[in-house]
């Protein structure tokens, strides 16, 4: 009786450790890729609420802050032997809630050895937005990006 209370015990904790982790698993948001690879290229991609930047920061791109202003950055980079390069492109996107798909206007942005694109955009409350991007590098077919975030306003 003693054993199998034992191995009782055992298949219950068991169990229980499983199903906590299991229901940990599903309480923890999924995380958003910030790259894809296409060959020797990779598009970067990030969003942000733009009250992150310092009022500086935001000044001197010409950045809107707010608590429900948000900055998508994008940028491209190509392995070429033991060097990673900044690549010059066009970037197209949109960006949607559940009804309304609005376009994103990018801007290029150039520093030392970085090349980036921009695009700000607002919401209205705690979202969930459908990116979808058209990257074109070197007269190449465009490099489709589409991501899912969930948006928080800066409370």
């Amino acid at each position: 009786m003693n054993f199998a209370y034992r191995v009782f015990s055992a298949i219950s904790l068991g169990l229980l450790l499983c199903f906590s982790a299991a229901s940990q698993a599903q309480e923890t948001p999924p995380v958003t890729a910030t790259s894809k690879q296409f060959g020797n290229d990779t598009v970067h991609f990030s969003v942000l609420n733009t009250s992150f930047l310092t009022p500086q920061v935001a000044r001197s791109y010409g950045i809107v802050r707010g608590k429900n202003k948000f900055l998508i950055n994008v940028s491209v980079r190509r392995q070429s032997g033991p060097d990673n390069i900044a690549l010059r492109a066009t970037i197209n996107g949109t960006q949607s809630d559940l009804i309304h798909r609005t376009p994103l206007d990018f801007r290029e942005v150039i520093e030392q050895d970085a090349i980036y694109y921009i695009a700000e955009f607002a919401i209205s409350n705690d979202e969930r937005r459908d990116f979808r991007l058209q990257v074109n590098v070197d007269d190449k077919p465009s490099y489709d990006v589409q991501f899912i975030k969930m948006l928080y306003v800066d409370k």
